[in-house]
C-alpha cells in the first residue's frame, strides 16, 4: 500500500481527539483518520508516570495494529510528561500535543499569561522546566486545575447545561479577572471544547488552543514527508474501549456521525 494513502491514527483517554481531528477533518480533509478512544483510561490526568507509561504501551501496540503513517497523541498530560518514551515504543512516528508558551509570551501585552490544565500537567517538572526554558523571567504565570471541567467535557454535561459548565469554569478561574493576566494557554485537547465559554466569559483575554498549532505541526510533516493524501475524500473510523453506545450518542450530539467499533483485548 502506498503510504500517503494510509491513515492518521489519533487517540486520547475520550473526547479530547475529537478537537484536534475536527481541524484534521477540515484542515487535510482528504486524510483517512482511526479515532480511538481510549474511556478505560479516563483521565490520563490523574494517573502517575508509571501507569501511563503502562497505557502508553498497551495504547501504541494496538494502534500499530493498524498500520497508521504516523500515531498523534491527541492528550497533552502523556505528550509533556513522556513523549520520548512514546515515540521509543514505535517504528511508526508518534506526534504528540504541545503547550503553546512561546506564542503565549509574544502575545502578552501585560506580562501576565495563565495555563489552564488537567492536575498532573500544571503540576509537572516538565511544565516547570518548559515555562523556565520559554517563558521569559518578566512575564508572570499563573496554573489553574480544570480537571473538574475536564470531567464535564469528557460526560458531555457541557453540551446541555451552559450554566452549570460556566459556574465550574468561575470556581476555577476565580479571581482572574481582577489580575492584568491577558492570554489563557488551554493545556487540555478537552479545553477546546469550552473555548466559545471562555470567550464570553472573559472577553479581554486571549486564549490559544493547543489543537490548532498541533493540527499545524502535523500537516507541516506530512508535506515534508511527501505523504499527504492528494485525492479522495477522508474516512474515519472510530474505535472505543469503554461503552459502546454511550459514547456513539455523545459523538451524535456533538454532530459526529458513523459507527462506533467496540475494541475488546
Amino acid at each position: 500500500m502506498i503510504t500517503h494513502s494510509k491513515s492518521i491514527a489519533v487517540f486520547d483517554s475520550g473526547l479530547g481527539s475529537l478537537s484536534v481531528i475536527r481541524l484534521l477533518r477540515s484542515q487535510i480533509s482528504k486524510e483517512n483518520i482511526i479515532y480511538f478512544a481510549d474511556k478505560k483510561n479516563f483521565p490520563y490526568g490523574e494517573k502517575s508516570t508509571h501507569e501511563l507509561e503502562q497505557i502508553m504501551a498497551d495504547t501504541i501496540k494496538i494502534l500499530i495494529s493498524f498500520a497508521p503513517k504516523i500515531i498523534v497523541v491527541a492528550s497533552i498530560t502523556p505528550s509533556i510528561q513522556i513523549l520520548n518514551k512514546i515515540k521509543s515504543m514505535s517504528h511508526i512516528p508518534v506526534m504528540g500535543v504541545s503547550i503553546p508558551l512561546k506564542e503565549a509570551s509574544t502575545i502578552t501585552k501585560r506580562k501576565h499569561i495563565g495555563i489552564i490544565g488537567t492536575k498532573a500537567t500544571i503540576e509537572s517538572k516538565q511544565l516547570d522546566e518548559q515555562i523556565k526554558s520559554e517563558v521569559p523571567q518578566d512575564i508572570f504565570v499563573t496554573k489553574f486545575d480544570a480537571s473538574e471541567i475536564i470531567q464535564i467535557v469528557e460526560k458531555g454535561i457541557f453540551l446541555q447545561d451552559n450554566n452549570y459548565t460556566s459556574d465550574c469554569l468561575s470556581r476555577i478561574l476565580k479571581g482572574m479577572e481582577d489580575t492584568n493576566l491577558d492570554v489563557l494557554v488551554l493545556s487540555s485537547t478537552h479545553l477546546s471544547f469550552i473555548k466559545s465559554h471562555l470567550v464570553s466569559m472573559y472577553p479581554s483575554i486571549r486564549i490559544i488552543d493547543p489543537a490548532v498549532n498541533a493540527v499545524k505541526e502535523i500537516k507541516h510533516y506530512l508535506k515534508s514527508q511527501n505523504i499527504l493524501r492528494k485525492s479522495g475524500l477522508g474516512r474515519i473510523r472510530i474505535i472505543v474501549n469503554g461503552d459502546k453506545e454511550e459514547f456513539q450518542a455523545l459523538l451524535r450530539e456533538m454532530g459526529l456521525s458513523g459507527p462506533v467499533e467496540s475494541f475488546e483485548k
